[in-house]
């Protein structure tokens, strides 16, 4: 299967589920990342403001930041993803693709090699931890700048899938947790 086919798959999957039911799968998932010592174990991570279908990793941006870790999340600037630093769910506006971003100053792209751990979301990841992005490139620019990252995929049990057509350039995830 292609990608823009598996994409169509995935997201006939999710449109299954109701929102309740992502919302305990994502519970689980965020209790399982938050009894894993590699999450505590980091200083600076690398988190997202989920989409209405993806993994709701909320509790974990709260349970970091609450940590005295550095959060960052991604914000869509034209073609790339910037970083900006979390510092509460107040300083928070809505912005492309009505996502949720901070509204404080970029991470400077020459600190990113601090990052120590990336939780990176998914349309579908596969076994061999090769990940399927939405299609508009964004991760897929964003990843070879993280090379210090542990780079931790995360999506729900259904997008984890046998093979994902893969290229040269595609950054393997670390972990994939579902």
């Amino acid at each position: 299967m292609d990608k823009k086919a598996l994409r169509a798959e995935i997201r006939r999957l999710k449109a299954s589920y109701t929102p309740a039911e992502l919302a305990a799968m994502s519970r689980q998932i965020c209790d399982s990342i938050l009894d894993d010592g590699v999450f505590w174990a980091s200083h600076y991570i690398l988190l997202y403001s989920p989409l209405p279908d993806e993994v709701d990793v909320t509790p974990l941006i709260s349970a970091a930041y609450n940590a005295g870790k550095t959060v960052l999340l991604p914000v869509v600037d034209g073609e790339n993803l910037v970083l900006r630093h979390f510092a509460g769910f107040e300083a928070m506006t809505t912005g492309s693709f009505n996502i949720s971003e901070p509204t404080g100053a970029n991470f400077p792209l020459s600190d990113y090699h601090k990052i120590d751990l990336a939780l990176i979301p998914g349309m579908a990841f596969d076994q061999n931890r090769n990940r399927l992005g939405r299609g508009k490139g964004y991760y897929d620019k964003l990843l070879p700048h993280l090379s210090n990252a542990y780079k931790m995929g995360i999506c729900f049990d259904f997008q984890n899938i046998n093979n994902i057509p893969s290229e040269e350039w595609d950054i393997v995830m670390d972990e994939v947790i579902f």
